[in-house]
C-alpha cells in the first residue's frame, strides 16, 4: 500500500507533533513519521495509522505496541487523533507539565517522555508569548481609544476657540 503524500499528513497534524505539539518551526524543519502501530506490530502505511511526530517522541515510541497484558494494565500510547487526549491527561498551567488522569495517560506521559524539560520549558514559553500577545493587543485597544478621545477633545477645544473670536 502506497503512503500517503507527507505533505497531507504534515496538514493534517496542522506541521507539529501529534504527540508532544512541538512544530516545525520549533523543531527548525520538517519532522518525521510515525506509524502508530509498528509495522512489526502489523500496522500498515494507511493514513489513520500514521502520526506526524517529532524525532524524539518518535525514538521514545519506536516500535512500542502492548501486549494483551499491557492492555489489561491500560499501557498504551494513545493515538493523538483518534483518542480524546483531555480525558487522560491535562496541562498544569502552573508547571507546564502534563499530568495524567487515566493510567493510560500516566503511561503515555511516561512512554514518549512528555514531560521532558525542553517541552516543559517550551509550554511555559508558550503560554507567557499567548499572555504577552494578550497584554499587547489590550493596550494597542487603549492606544486606540486614548488616540479618539485626545482627537474628540482637540474638535472641542477647535469649536470653543471658534465661539471666543
Amino acid at each position: 500500500m502506497p503512503r500517503p503524500d507527507l505533505a497531507l499528513i504534515r496538514q493534517r497534524y496542522a506541521f507539529a507533533c501529534g504527540y508532544c505539539g512541538g512544530s516545525e518551526v520549533s523543531a527548525g524543519g520538517i519532522l518525521t513519521v510515525d506509524h502508530h502501530c509498528p509495522m512489526s506490530a502489523g500496522g500498515d502505511d494507511s493514513l489513520d495509522n500514521l502520526v506526524y511526530a517529532c524525532i524524539r517522541c518518535n525514538q521514545h515510541k519506536y516500535t512500542y505496541w502492548p501486549t494483551k497484558e499491557e492492555i489489561k494494565l491500560s499501557f498504551r500510547v494513545l493515538h493523538p487523533l483518534q483518542d480524546v487526549l483531555a480525558q487522560h491527561y491535562r496541562l498544569n498551567l502552573q508547571t507546564g507539565r502534563l499530568e495524567a488522569l487515566t493510567e493510560t495517560g500516566r503511561f503515555h506521559i511516561t512512554l514518549l517522555h512528555l514531560n521532558r524539560p525542553q517541552l516543559v520549558r517550551h509550554r511555559l514559553t508558550q503560554q507567557l508569548r499567548e499572555v504577552m500577545e494578550g497584554k499587547l493587543a489590550l493596550l494597542e485597544r487603549q492606544i486606540h481609544e486614548l488616540e479618539e478621545t485626545i482627537t474628540a477633545q482637540e474638535r472641542y477645544i477647535a469649536a470653543l476657540e471658534e465661539q471666543i473670536d
